[in-house]
């Protein structure tokens, strides 16, 4: 029950980022470099670094779902 509860969230999660986006396709991952800089800026407490890291591996998130 969790789990689709969950999985339900999750999709209009990743429906109202695309449609935001604009692009209809999820955003490219980062390189190494990229989210190590990212983490860096999370644990100095910078919000918007944990959004850009959501948002980066949201194709990741998405295959976890579906075959979760």
């Amino acid at each position: 029950m969790l789990t689709a509860l969950l999985s339900c969230m999750l999709s209009g999660f990743f429906f109202l980022v695309l449609h935001v986006t604009g692009s209809g396709s999820f955003p490219r991952p980062l390189t190494a470099a990229e989210e190590r800089a990212c983490l860096a800026r999370l644990c100095r407490g910078d919000k918007t670094a944990k959004s850009e890291l959501v948002e980066h591996n949201l194709r990741l998130v998405a295959h976890i779902v579906k075959n979760g």
